[in-house]
């Protein structure tokens, strides 16, 4: 949900999509403007069309992958990006092909980057007032708890907090 702080941060209309009404609640909470529960819009691509007149979005932020970057690529307008940062669903899946030619839209894969480029994005994040949604906080000897709330599926991070509080 961080992504959804950092958009509207820039002035971007953001969608949210996801499984639970109550963390689209909060996603709107953080900024989101318009928001689809997918298990009530199994084809969330019509959805996310419909909402912007046809037209699909600039970009796609896409953690889950698998067969749903289908939806992803038809969610997106013409010449559109789609950011794969996850693979929830999977890490193959058969790729519809014509969609994504007609489109013209860049699927980019992204990773951890180097050190002065997360250096810059820390100063920007401090400087602009952004914080992390935190779920939960967990003690170093209490990391099993953390891995259990993370198969839940919170809303934000679950941190392990390791050394001092103070730090």
């Amino acid at each position: 949900m961080f992504a959804v702080q950092f958009a509207t941060a820039l002035g971007a209309r953001v969608i949210a999509t996801s499984s639970s009404d109550d963390k689209l609640r909060r996603a709107a909470a953080l900024g989101a403007g318009d928001l689809v529960n997918y298990l009530t819009h199994p084809n969330w691509a019509d959805e996310v069309l419909r909402l912007t007149d046809g037209r699909g979005v600039d970009q796609v932020v896409e953690v889950v992958a698998g067969e749903g970057i289908n939806q992803s690529v038809r969610a997106t307008k013409a010449a559109g990006h789609i950011a794969l940062v996850g693979f929830l669903g999977g890490q193959t899946a058969p790729l519809d092909v014509m969609p994504l030619l007609y489109s013209q839209a860049a699927i980019r894969g992204i990773a951890v980057g180097h050190r002065r480029a997360f250096v810059e994005m820390n100063r920007w994040i401090e400087k602009n007032g952004l914080e992390p949604v935190i779920d939960s906080v967990f003690a170093f000897e209490d990391a099993r708890q953390a891995y259990e709330r993370l198969e839940e599926g919170p809303f934000g991070k679950v941190v392990i907090r390791v050394g001092d509080e103070d730090q």
